[in-house]
């Protein structure tokens, strides 16, 4: 088997958000948010704050509690729609907080949840206070920079077909033809480079005001920075749980394979070699026979160890790489497999992702080649946003599944473990791919990634 491994490719350039060009490209959708952020302001207002004075002054009743907790609700949809509105135009995402929802509770309940969720009001203060100053603002500086430009373009125009005289003079005002024709010179030189100023300055302007509208609206719309730290707490808490479970089944695994497999075989020749320690003397030919088959007892306890250690980091993964353990690993399946991967002799990857990654190829490919009827295997590997993607694809039967405390689920806890993901897909029939995705800790992990290359074993004797 060979391998052609090319050189690694320059790394992209992180692209610049706030560079020139990318201003320029991004107009459209600036201009598409913020030209009608001032009529939706408006409107939005108005019938917010129409709605909530009507509340106050039915409070006195039980309807104006339930008018005004749907006025909270349309103001929690507001924002919604104003942070849509906000990506789209290309700023960071904001994201929404936690809604909670009680499905169960009485129906008055949960009409009435808004009234004592304070994310709610803070929706409403920016859609009725906030959202309104903002878009005045910015309508504004949109309509002088437009005026500008269209100034700049219209005045050349108009003085070359009406003349300096038409402009400067009207019904009762006769100025100086001197003065004219000095200050019309200045004045349309003064437009013009006004003009261009106001082009030159249109992206920054424009990325500006977006940018302000994002850097308000998420204080009031987006998440507290306590809901983000409890959420990443939940997370690890998650990943910690399932990465303990994976430990828990790996271990239950190998104690079940080592007692029924050479721990049965050690006792056997155990067993054997006593009893040929006894004939010895007696009958030699007998004792003879009883070594022979504690030789063939050692030997299969032997093999059973090595095939139990390939769930191990060899020490092949430690001295020459993940690549270099993958096709070791692909050269000893009964089934022939492809090796595609995009990562050379040299990739610097994590011991632990590399360990980990070894271990769901190694996984796969053995419960491919017990259950899937399949007559080859594809093992994919590459990196992507920061993490190392290990798929295998084999064309069996199909119909896999997931089962507590087996192989497929063992991999889901593992890879959550690590805070990555698992994803399967076996129709009946086939084919059966199996994804899974482990972050790379660090910048430039995997800096040794080369093109991609690939490699075909064929089965082992």
């Amino acid at each position: 088997m060979t391998t052609a491994l090319a050189a690694p490719p320059a790394a992209p350039a992180v692209p610049d958000s706030w560079s020139y060009g990318a201003l320029w490209r991004r107009v459209p959708r600036t201009l598409g948010y913020l030209v009608p952020t001032f009529a939706i302001a408006i409107a939005v207002t108005s019938i917010l704050s129409s709605l909530f004075s009507t509340a106050v002054s039915l409070l006195i009743i039980i309807g104006g509690i339930f008018l005004l907790s749907l006025t909270l609700l349309l103001a929690r949809y507001a924002g919604s729609f104003e942070i849509a509105r906000l990506r789209w135009s290309g700023e960071t995402p904001i994201r929404e907080p936690e809604w909670p929802a009680e499905p169960t509770a009485v129906w008055w309940r949960r009409w009435l949840r808004p009234l004592a969720n304070g994310r709610y009001w803070l929706a409403l203060l920016h859609a009725v206070v906030i959202a309104p100053i903002v878009a005045t603002l910015s309508f504004a500086v949109i309509v002088l920079w437009v005026s500008l430009i269209g100034a700049a373009v219209a005045l050349p125009i108009t003085l070359a077909v009406r003349g300096p005289d038409d402009w400067f003079t009207g019904p009762g005002l006769r100025l100086p033809e001197a003065w004219v024709a000095t200050a019309a010179p200045i004045a349309v030189t003064i437009v013009i480079v006004l003009g261009i100023i106001a082009v030159v300055t249109l992206p920054y302007v424009l990325r500006g005001l977006t940018w302000l509208h994002a850097a308000i609206a998420r204080p009031f719309l987006g998440r507290f920075t306590n809901e983000q730290l409890e959420a990443q707490v939940s997370s690890l808490f998650t990943s910690r749980q399932a990465a303990v479970a994976a430990e828990g089944s790996a271990l239950r695994r190998i104690e079940r394979d080592i007692h029924d497999g050479p721990q049965q075989r050690l006792i056997r020749l155990q067993m054997d070699l006593a009893a040929a320690e006894r004939r010895l003397e007696s009958n030699p030919e007998e004792a003879s026979g009883l070594i022979q088959d504690a030789r063939r007892q050692a030997q299969d306890a032997l093999d059973e160890l090595r095939n139990l250690s390939r769930g191990f980091a060899p020490p092949l993964l430690l001295d020459r790489g993940l690549f270099a353990a993958l096709e070791s690993l692909a050269t000893r399946s009964s089934i022939p497999v492809a090796l595609e991967t995009e990562l050379g002799a040299t990739a610097n990857l994590p011991d632990e992702v590399a360990r980990n990654a070894y271990f769901v190829a190694s996984e796969l490919i053995a419960n491919a080649a017990k259950h899937s009827s399949a007559s080859s295997i594809t093992v994919s590997v590459t990196t992507a946003d920061d993490a190392l993607v290990v798929a295998v694809t084999d064309d069996g039967v199909g119909g896999a599944a997931e089962k507590t405390g087996h192989g497929l689920a063992g991999l889901r806890d593992r890879a959550a473990g690590m805070g990555g993901t698992f994803a399967l897909v076996s129709p009946e029939g086939g084919p059966t791919e199996v994804r899974v995705t482990l972050p790379i800790a660090g910048v430039g992990a995997a800096s040794g990634a080369a093109a991609p290359t690939s490699a075909v074993s064929e089965p082992s004797a």
